[in-house]
């Protein structure tokens, strides 16, 4: 029986060695070093979009119809249920506003810039949401181009 236990504690000795290893080992914690540096000429970047206040801002995208298509289901997601897939009727929860949110109909977009519509979409006003983290600028200026073409 000696031998056996005497043969069992060799056995289990490099397993429960290996175990107190393991639980020494090093481990890297966020933010804590090492911290990998950044590749040669890499310029950092905070991330955010920055849209000037003042001055015209172009729109970079053609209207295709690309464009048109994607703007078309942005509105139908983000818009539609507020200001009404046509200008004649407000959507579901618009219809429960007061005032009612207004028509995004041609003459209406007709007198505004791409800028100004886009930085509306960006930043809203009144009770009109920002959409800044919903929609990347690219989606955003698909959504100025799609306005432009609505009935």
């Amino acid at each position: 029986m000696k031998k056996a236990a005497k043969l069992a504690v060799v056995a289990a000795a490099p397993i429960l060695l290996a175990a107190l290893w393991m639980d020494e080992q090093p481990s890297y914690k966020p933010y804590r070093p090492p911290v990998l540096s950044p590749p040669a000429g890499s310029v950092p970047v905070s991330g955010k979009e920055v849209i000037p206040q003042g001055g015209e801002l172009k729109n970079p995208l053609l209207p295709t119809a690309a464009s048109l298509a994607e703007g078309k289901t942005l509105f139908e997601i983000n818009c539609a249920m507020c200001h009404g897939m046509t200008s004649a009727e407000r959507g579901p929860v618009g219809r429960k506003l007061t005032p009612p949110p207004p028509g995004l109909d041609r003459e209406m977009v007709r007198g505004m810039s791409d800028g100004a519509i886009f930085r509306a979409v960006t930043f809203g006003f009144g009770r009109m949401p920002p959409f800044r983290e919903k929609l990347t600028p690219q989606e955003r200026w698909n959504l100025v181009n799609f306005l432009r073409t609505r009935q």
